[in-house]
């Protein structure tokens, strides 16, 4: 390592410390910072305004991590990306930011710190839920879960969302309403109509329905009535379930039932999972299309089977369901799984539960978590789930359609 990236490794030793001497071996006396944040500039002059500053922003953090994504050295300059994940304000976000530094007498002279706007975020690295969590614990969990996908490792094809804070929309822009997406709202009371009436505006323009995901953690706290009186229709709602304790497994299975590992290189498989997504949860051909070339990409990496995994459930031979296990932000989820109508009743569902959870136990995890919509409800709960609290989904069209909207939940 050249002694510049060593002094760059110093250097975030001691932004990730308390320690004075961290930063006193690499700070000269008469550093200065230019602290870019979103909100504004702060700066500081000497060393110990700098690392006052810097020491007082990372104790403020009950359960900081750091991770260095890069580090490029060129003559007296040094450029650092990274990333800060933290509980902040009740929240658990992640600080994306790059740092330049000018080296001067073989200590940082300079340093030109960019902070972007936190956003939400999920544990991304090695976290665990533990099986004993409190019953708040549980729910903080589920309001991380709903950003554990992490862009810096993947960027779906056809991207199209925006998000803060303050909460996020997106989708592919075509006109039926499970493309769109809108939710994770957080707007006080006196702002909140003005900005329902924009974002259907936005929809209107374009000639396109949405869906509006509303979960506990939303404001204000009658936005469901808001959405109603502009015009919005309740399509349904999914529990937010989770099971603590994955080690003993009483789900009873049919031995007929056969539950396969898919790695994306069969294309037989592949089409089965589009009728059956298709067929279970009323998407268009559209949508199946777009999704797909996005579900081949992540079951052909070996890097995305890691921490997660698809199955597809076999009964007299014919695919007849189809279910995601998905091995991020700390807790196993189960999202994505079908059965085809004239599968049902043989047990399919429980069968490829099982085997769903006896995989996330062999991989490490203690707590499975589920968004259950009405038709999968009581057959979670009669194995183990509990319900934390309930996710209102809306829809809305140019032209109200309820049948189609109604669809967007089955039922």
């Amino acid at each position: 390592m050249s002694d510049a990236n060593q002094l760059a490794q110093d250097f975030m030793a001691a932004l990730s410390s308390h320690e004075a001497a961290r930063y006193e071996a690499v700070l000269s006396e008469e550093v200065g910072m230019r602290f870019n944040r979103w909100d504004g500039r702060e700066v500081y002059r000497p060393r110990s305004r700098v690392m006052n500053r810097l020491m007082e922003e990372w104790s403020s953090w009950p359960d900081p991590a750091l991770e260095i994504f890069d580090v490029l050295a060129q003559g007296d300059r040094i450029a650092i990306e990274f990333r800060i994940q933290a509980t902040e304000n009740d929240r658990y976000v992640e600080h994306n930011r790059s740092v330049f530094l000018t080296i001067k007498d073989d200590q940082f002279h300079i340093i030109d710190l960019y902070c972007p706007e936190p956003m939400p975020s999920a544990h991304r690295k090695n976290y665990i839920a533990p099986a004993n969590m409190t019953d708040d614990e549980v729910r903080r969990l589920f309001e991380s879960m709903m950003h554990s996908g992490d862009v810096r490792e993947w960027i779906r094809p056809n991207s199209n969302w925006r998000g803060s804070l303050r909460g996020g929309q997106g989708g592919s822009g075509d006109p039926h309403p499970g493309a769109n997406f809108v939710g994770g709202k957080r707007w006080t009371a006196e702002e909140a109509d003005r900005k329902i009436g924009e974002t259907i505006a936005y929809h209107r323009d374009r000639n396109i329905g949405f869906q509006w995901w509303i979960s506990p953690f939303d404001t204000p706290a009658d936005l469901p009535q808001r959405l109603e009186q502009h015009g919005m229709v309740l399509a349904g709602d999914a529990a937010m379930m989770a099971r603590l304790g994955l080690d003993q497994l009483d789900i009873p299975v049919n031995p007929a039932v056969h539950v396969e590992l898919v790695d994306g290189t069969d294309e037989t498989l592949l089409d089965a999972i589009d009728h059956i997504t298709q067929v279970c949860f009323n998407w268009t051909d559209e949508q199946v299309t777009e999704n797909r070339p996005g579900m081949v990409e992540r079951l052909r990496d070996p890097k995305f089977r890691e921490k997660e995994a698809s199955f597809v459930a076999k009964l007299d031979g014919q695919a007849v369901a189809y279910g995601r296990l998905i091995l991020e932000g700390g807790a196993a989820y189960l999202g994505g799984s079908g059965v085809l109508p004239e599968a049902r009743g043989h047990r399919v569902y429980a069968t490829l539960l099982r085997r769903r959870l006896e995989e996330a136990h062999a991989r490490g995890y203690h707590v499975a978590a589920i968004n259950a919509e009405p038709m999968s409800r009581p057959i979670v709960e009669k194995y183990g789930f509990k319900e934390y609290s309930r996710i209102y989904i809306y829809g809305w069209m140019p032209i109200i359609d309820v049948d189609v909207i109604k669809s967007l939940v089955p039922q």
